[in-house]
């Protein structure tokens, strides 16, 4: 074609959208595009037109890019027009398609219009007009146990091939982009979580301290306030704990090891002084790592919110034959049958006046389920909800 002459595109798109941008990029590089919405209606264009060159989508009503290929690809009067499927590339078998439908090459969507441009420059620069498209020329090939003729000859498939593994490595690289993204994005957030912590547990610490003075001098009147001024600080410090652990369960990357259980419960009753928590010991040593107190911390903390001003809670640990048993049981309002199975659900709300968000149980879940353990929730006193409750779970014993 002459220099001067400029390069017919048929676009055979069925979003307007698509097919209008897809027209300005085209034409802001000298081309000129001509718009079907589907294979039917791009039939009755090259009627009147013959282009050289034709984009076509392969997902569009009426008639789809596949078929449209193989009916142009197989009439003489268009068989050597350059055809070029645009796909999304998501199976191995989008390529194979394309090349048994007969086309010459294909562009993956999403695409940008720089890249389409240089593509559609490559693709034109290299067809042989003359070759025109030959059914005698074919290779058969066999993906996931069927088998497909393709109607192409060895330097076709080679540069499908090779436009194919062109599409993969630009897909690696913007996926490469993304996670460094991600990454640094991931990285900005813990900063600004690791600040806020660390202000807010410094907040709690102080008002904690002046409350507990106040809670000491108020009257008798006064007091009923200053005591749940003190419960209000230790639930925020507890939601900050729970915000924290839940972070250090997303980046976990800690081996499970020996634990020493014993030492672990000890350490966890010992964050309260008002006592009521009676635990027996252990010499068992179970598979987990430096969260599992976390386990003890969340039940614990429950206990003692449920039981009120007299708590009465029982730590007992069983030993199985490869596995132990541990329960926490406590003399609170217990929970109901209903409740039990989704008690441990992220964000499950109680109906008690001293109900939580169930972050606490949720991530006690989570760690005893990583160790290869499980957890359910009991009465103290089976088939007496109302005389307590009793929350199971098992751990691995270390070997």
């Amino acid at each position: 074609m002459a220099d001067d002459k400029p390069v017919t595109v048929l676009i055979v798109e069925d979003s307007r959208t698509q097919a209008e941008i897809l027209k300005a990029t085209l034409e802001k590089h000298g081309y000129s595009p001509v718009l079907a919405e589907n294979g039917k209606e791009a039939l009755e264009v090259l009627e009147t037109l013959t282009p050289d060159v034709i984009i076509s989508d392969v997902v569009m009503p009426v008639m789809d890019g596949y078929e449209f290929c193989r009916i142009v690809k197989n009439d003489a009067r268009w068989n050597t027009i350059p055809f070029i499927l645009l796909t999304m590339l998501t199976d191995s078998k989008d390529v194979v398609y394309a090349m048994v439908s007969g086309a010459d090459n294909f562009i993956t969507k999403p695409y940008q219009g720089e890249y389409l441009v240089s593509r559609l420059k490559k693709i034109l620069s290299s067809h042989d007009r003359a070759a025109g498209f030959s059914g005698d020329s074919s290779a058969d090939v066999i993906l996931s146990g069927k088998k497909f003729s393709i109607p192409h000859d060895r330097g076709q498939i080679i540069q499908f091939l090779l436009s194919a593994y062109e599409a993969a490595v630009m897909q690696h690289q913007e996926v490469l982009v993304a996670q460094k993204r991600l990454c640094e994005a991931n990285e900005e957030a813990n900063l600004y979580l690791d600040i806020i912590t660390h202000d807010i547990n410094n907040v709690n610490t102080g008002a904690l301290a002046l409350t507990e003075l106040l809670h000491m001098k108020a009257d008798e009147k006064s007091r009923p306030i200053a005591q749940r001024l003190v419960a209000s600080i230790n639930q925020s410090a507890e939601i900050i704990g729970n915000v924290s652990t839940i972070r250090r369960l997303h980046e976990k990357k800690e081996a499970l090891r020996d634990i020493d259980l014993d030492s672990v419960i000890r350490h966890e009753i010992q964050r309260y002084s008002s006592g009521g928590i009676h635990y027996a010991g252990t010499d068992v040593h179970v598979m987990a790592d430096t969260l599992l107190g976390q386990v003890f911390t969340n039940l614990l903390g429950n206990s003692m919110k449920f039981s009120g001003p007299g708590p009465d809670i029982h730590i007992s640990v069983e030993n199985r034959r490869d596995h132990v048993e541990v329960v926490v049981a406590d003399n609170g309002p217990g929970i109901p049958d209903a409740m039990k199975p989704v008690v441990f659900d992220r964000f499950r709300k109680g109906k008690g006046p001293r109900s939580g968000k169930g972050l606490g149980l949720f991530i006690a879940r989570t760690l005893v389920e990583s160790y290869g353990g499980s957890v359910w929730a009991a009465d103290r006193v089976d088939g007496n909800p109302e005389n307590g409750a009793a929350i199971h779970f098992t751990l691995k014993k270390a070997p």
